[in-house]
């Protein structure tokens, strides 16, 4: 049997998110389809280098959540689904340095997962 890539794999439980929350990568604007304590699932027009260092950051109601992350993966999902017509990608990206305030904001979303 063949040996999995650790990347390919899941670090930990993922928690969809209900709602399509707005989430800006880089300068790019996008969307948060879900999260967990090690990464996210975002939409968004125009593709991440695999490997490249992003910022990352989104609003849950009053708390601004921001870090770095690893772009893991970056494919088409649909081809001129995104604003005016732009091509839509979907990125795996894991946090690479998550500050105090941006794990507890992970953890409210997610639940403690130890």
């Amino acid at each position: 049997m063949p040996k999995l890539a650790m990347d390919a794999v899941r670090r930990s439980n993922r928690f969809r998110v209900i709602m399509n929350l707005p989430l800006r990568i880089g300068l790019k604007s996008g969307t948060l389809v879900d999260i967990s304590s090690a990464g996210i699932l975002a939409t968004h027009s125009g593709v991440l280098q695999t490997g490249a260092l992003v910022d990352i950051s989104f609003q849950n109601g009053n708390d601004k959540f921001a870090s770095k992350a690893r772009v893991a993966s970056c494919t088409v999902v649909g081809l001129g689904a995104g604003e005016a017509g732009a091509t839509l990608y979907a990125s795996r990206l894991f946090f690479t340095d998550l500050s105090a305030e941006s794990r507890q904001i992970i953890e409210t979303l997610v639940g403690n997962e130890s």
